[in-house]
């Protein structure tokens, strides 16, 4: 089923419009600009749908490397620094180039110098 509150959101931003219900007759459209057509809206779903799992991709890749942020400290002494950094590295990589399937790294555990 198509969800138009969510294409209104992520395509229409800043557009004024209420929605009644979850179907396009429901849509009352308070903008200036023109209303989209039922087909423009339902056209835009699936692309959408990527950018909202894209955007989940990215979300969780910059908790996980924030959770990491203590590793690559200049006071931090682990012997498995460059791990970290792998770590980190195909975290950032995920942020910068969100995909809709990611397989997350593991995150590695600390070996701590003595």
């Amino acid at each position: 089923m198509i969800d138009y509150s969510i294409i209104l959101t992520v395509k229409y931003k800043g557009s004024v419009w209420s929605l009644n219900g979850d179907t396009y007759e429901g849509l009352e459209w308070l903008d200036k600009s023109p209303k989209p057509t039922k087909e423009e809206l339902d056209s835009q779903w699936e692309e959408v749908q990527s950018i909202i799992v894209k955007n989940n991709c990215e979300s969780k890749a910059k908790e996980l490397i924030s959770k990491s942020d203590w590793s690559v400290l200049p006071d931090v002494n682990i012997t498995n620094k460059s791990e970290f950094e792998n770590y980190r590295s195909i975290l950032r990589n995920l942020i910068i180039n969100p995909i809709e399937d990611p397989i997350f790294p593991v995150e590695p555990n600390p070996i701590w110098s003595k």
